[in-house]
């Protein structure tokens, strides 16, 4: 039995099922099962009761094709059953459930019936203590799981086994760690699609935070495979990495897109910790389009789909970018309490990245209360993880936040400088460092800091030329915050899709204000243009040609997308979103 099969091989499972009869029925709904575990977990789920109700029957040996499994081959299914429902209660965050099934697989397993029984087992231990929050066991299990299917038994098994290895590796390891790793993509197990969608993954986190244009790439790359594989929850997460590195880039419909794709996916599965990794990066865009109550809304969502989990990574990045949130709503002293616990979390199961991420946010709102000499010890620490681990995006940020704590909090200029002041210094130091870094653009506030401090330092030659920089930027930034108001409309369709369609594992979703479901009709679209220009009903209705009664069908679906109550909240609100020309 396959680790994971294709759309191709799924549906031929399902015709060998309707065909199929005594005990070769048992082993086909075993395999089916299998294979829906993350497609269709309640699929999956009835047919792992149909099947283990199969097993505990007598069979009527006077009855035609009456059902007789050997009791090897039964041990054997029931340990299967009990895998693929071990790893449906993880995703469900059924925890005990999940303990329980893997315990009762252990105890049936059969070698002569299922030799991949045992590494799948150690797999599904590896996701379940990550699911606790049990870092030391996970790696115990992902490496006794390598070790199983090392040695060419399974080219599958063995790239998915050495590919979640790598993957929680490479959370903590050092950049030439990381580059050795990344050379052993070399010598990669031909594991067919999943093999390859492990090795383009792998490939792709390695440059997240290195080579950003890149990574993108691979992660739109690799996220069909694991679709069609039925990997659901690293497909959702590849669409999530992607749609992040499509933000960094400018492409606004093509986040949009990725992170509602990852959206619709994850509360189709139900499963709170997916739900929760996807609005927070939802959360994490709408701040960076400047619709600050929105995101602070997403978030707060996106803990509460993440309230049944247990603490762990996942929580703190939720938490995270709440703090980035409530920092740009000038709640710096909240914001830096919540990072503060998020930076823990970070520090306690060693991703780095994370961490690091966390630590030069944590500079930047330091900054704004002036509390400049924990400032610089952060940024120390900050500045260490990024050499160790060559994150040179970061380096670029880094950069810019200690610009602004010279600025802000007015310190002694480092001795070894040579430039006019310690915030330019600083701040040329990050426009250097972000030009190596391929599809990075300065920010406008980076732009006009600089343009200030080399004014202050009276070159007014450079504080022009900088100055103009920061203008044609912050235009556009503004442009790019307004230019696709469809695509900030299905980001927030993400939070009201989870609102309206609670999942029965998920913890109940936190407030959030009714959201634009879908994109204006064209019909709504001409009736919004008429409701600017003050005409009344009756006179849309004459200028368009049809019935009061069907202007008033298209106000109602307009006010519902548009978060509307009057005519004059629709426009207002159409006006805030750039859906009206000037």
């Amino acid at each position: 039995m396959k680790f994971a099969v294709d759309e191709e091989e799924l549906r031929a499972l399902e015709r060998a099922l309707e065909s199929a009869y005594g005990p070769a029925r048992v082993e086909r709904m075993t395999e089916l099962a299998w294979h829906l575990r993350q497609r269709d977990s309640a699929r999956a789920l009835e047919l792992i009761a149909g099947a283990g109700q199969r097993l505990l029957e007598v069979p009527d040996s006077q009855a035609p094709g009456a059902l007789a499994v050997p009791p090897d081959l039964a041990r054997a299914l029931t340990a299967r059953l009990a895998l693929a429902a071990c790893e449906i209660a993880t995703l469900q965050c059924r925890l005990d459930d999940a303990r329980a099934e893997l315990d009762r697989a252990r105890a049936h397993l059969m070698p002569t019936q299922d030799a991949d029984a045992e590494g799948d087992a150690w797999l599904a231990e590896a996701a379940l203590a990550k699911a606790t929050g049990e870092r030391a066991r996970e790696l115990i299990a992902h490496e006794q799981a390598l070790r199983f299917f090392t040695g060419g038994r399974d080219a599958q098994r063995e790239g998915i086994a050495r590919g979640r290895a790598l993957c929680e590796y490479l959370l903590s390891a050092d950049a030439a760690q990381v580059q050795a790793a990344m050379n052993g993509l070399r010598d990669w197990p031909d594991g067919g699609p999943a093999g390859e969608f492990m090795r383009l993954s792998l490939e792709a986190f390695s440059l997240a935070l290195r080579e950003p244009a890149r990574a993108t790439a691979l992660f739109a790359q690799c996220a069909p495979l694991a679709l069609d594989m039925g990997l659901l929850q690293p497909y959702c997460i590849l669409l999530v990495n992607a749609g992040n590195g499509c933000l960094e880039l400018g492409d606004l419909e093509g986040a949009a897109a990725y992170l509602e794709a990852a959206a619709s996916q994850a509360r189709r599965t139900g499963w709170p910790m997916l739900i929760g990794i996807c609005l927070t990066h939802v959360g994490g865009v709408l701040r960076r389009l400047g619709r600050l109550q929105d995101s602070e809304q997403m978030l707060n969502a996106a803990l509460a789909a993440l309230r049944s989990t247990p603490p762990g990574v996942k929580t703190a990045m939720a938490c995270n970018d709440l703090a980035l949130t409530l920092a740009e709503l000038g709640r710096y002293l909240e914001a830096i309490e919540v990072m503060d616990e998020a930076i823990r979390v970070f520090r306690e199961y060693r991703s780095y990245g994370n961490l690091a991420l966390s630590l030069v946010k944590q500079v930047r709102a330091l900054a704004q209360v002036r509390d400049g000499e924990r400032a610089l010890a952060i940024a120390d620490e900050a500045g260490a993880l990024i050499e160790r681990h060559d994150f040179r995006s970061l380096a670029v940020d880094l950069g810019e936040a200690l610009a602004l704590v010279h600025r802000r909090c007015r310190l002694a200029p480092p001795p070894s400088i040579t430039a006019p002041s310690a915030e330019i210094h600083f701040a040329e130091e990050a426009l250097s460092r972000g030009s190596s870094v391929a599809g990075w653009k300065p920010t406008p506030a980076l732009l006009a800091t600089t343009a200030q401090a080399w004014a202050e330092a009276d070159d007014m030659a450079q504080a022009y030329r900088y100055a103009r920089q920061a203008h044609a930027a912050q235009q556009h930034d503004e442009a790019f915050k307004t230019m696709n108001p469809q695509a900030v409309l299905r980001l927030l369709a993400c939070g009201q899709a989870q609102q309206a369609e609670p999942q029965p594992q998920a913890a109940p979703a936190a407030a959030v204000p009714a959201a634009p479901r879908r994109t204006l009709t064209a019909k709504e679209a001409e009736v919004l243009d008429l409701l600017t220009r003050s005409y009344t009903n009756k006179e849309i209705a004459r200028i368009m040609g049809v019935s009061a009664e069907t202007v008033k069908w298209h106000l109602k679906g307009l006010y519902g997308k548009l978060e509307a109550g009057s005519r004059r909240q629709a426009v207002m609100r159409a006006r805030t979103l750039g859906m009206l020309a000037a």
